[in-house]
C-alpha cells in the first residue's frame, strides 16, 4: 500500500532523528551530508587493500576482458597459470566487433575441459562448476579513427552494456590486460564495490577485485588504458612486465614476462 506524503514525510523524519540528525535542516543540507558520505565511501574503497579470501575457499566467479592481438595471447598465458577450479565460472566480454577472441575462448575452454575430465581427483560437480563459462559482448567505446563527438555516443553506449554485464555476472574477480574495452567494465566494477552496502540487500551487490596486468609491449611507459587505472586507483593491483616500469609507478608490482 503506498503511503500519503505526510505519513512518508513523517518516516523521514523519524528516520532522521534517530540518526540524530535535527529535523528542521533544509533539503540541500541532507544532499551535502548524502555526497559527502558517497565521497567518502569512494576514497574508503579506493584506498582500502582488495577483498581477500580464503585460498581453500569456494570457486571464484570469475571476468576476463579480452583485447585482440598480443594483449588475448597474453591473457591466454596467464590463465594458463591459473586454476579453473579456483576461478570458475568464467565470463569473457570481448568487443562485439572481434570475433577472433571468441574462437580463442572456446578453444581454452575446450583444453581446460578436457585436462579436468582426464583428473582422477575431479568429480562430477566439481567438473561441472570449473568447466562452466561463457562470452558476452560490449560495444567498443571508440574505434581507431573515430572522432570526438561520435565517440561521446559509443562511450555512453559502452558504458550501459558493460554496467548490465558486471551486475548480471556479479564477478567475484575482474582481470584484464590493456584493451580500452575493459576501461567502462573496470568502471563499473568499481561502482557495484562502492554500492555494495545498498545493491546487496536488492541481490545484484558484487565486491570483485580488480587485476590489471600491463602488456609486455609497455616498457616505458603504461598503456593509456594503464595510466588511467593506475592513476584513479580503479585497479586494485596493477602488474607490470619489466622492472623499470615498476620503478617509474612505485604501486605497480613487477610480475615478470607472462609469456
Amino acid at each position: 500500500m503506498r503511503l500519503r506524503g505526510d505519513e512518508s514525510r513523517a518516516m523521514v523524519m523519524e528516520t532522521a532523528g534517530s540518526l540524530g540528525l535535527p529535523l528542521d535542516m533544509p533539503p540541500h543540507v541532507y544532499i551535502v551530508i548524502a555526497v559527502t558520505i558517497l565521497c567518502v565511501r569512494v576514497l574508503h574503497v579506493a584506498l582500502a587493500p582488495p577483498p581477500r579470501r580464503p585460498m581453500d575457499g569456494p570457486p571464484l566467479r570469475t571476468m576476463v576482458v579480452l583485447g585482440s592481438g598480443g594483449h588475448t595471447a597474453e591473457m591466454f598465458a596467464l590463465l594458463r597459470a591459473m586454476s579453473p577450479r579456483r576461478y570458475a565460472p568464467r565470463h569473457y566480454v570481448i568487443a562485439d566487433t572481434d570475433t577472433t577472441s571468441r574462437v580463442k575462448a572456446e578453444h581454452h575452454e575446450a583444453a581446460v575441459g578436457e585436462s579436468l575430465a582426464e583428473s582422477s581427483d575431479v568429480d562430477d560437480d566439481e567438473l561441472s562448476i570449473a568447466s562452466e563459462y561463457s562470452v558476452g559482448t560490449i560495444p567498443r567505446a571508440r574505434e581507431v579513427g573515430q572522432g570526438w563527438i561520435h565517440s561521446f555516443f559509443t562511450t555512453v553506449r559502452a558504458a550501459v552494456h558493460a554496467a548490465a554485464v558486471v551486475f548480471r555476472e556479479r564477478p567475484h574477480v575482474l582481470l584484464c590486460n590493456g584493451p580500452g574495452t575493459c576501461v567502462p567494465v573496470v568502471a563499473w566494477a568499481f561502482v557495484a564495490r562502492t554500492l555494495r552496502p545498498v545493491t546487496w540487500f536488492v541481490g545484484v551487490g558484487s565486491r570483485p577485485a580488480i587485476v590489471y596486468v600491463e602488456s609486455a609491449a609497455r616498457t616505458k611507459t603504461m598503456s593509456l588504458t594503464g595510466r588511467i587505472l593506475y592513476t584513479t586507483r580503479l585497479a586494485d593491483e596493477v602488474f607490470v612486465q619489466w622492472e623499470g616500469l615498476a620503478r617509474r609507478y612505485p604501486r605497480a608490482k613487477f610480475a615478470g614476462r607472462v609469456c
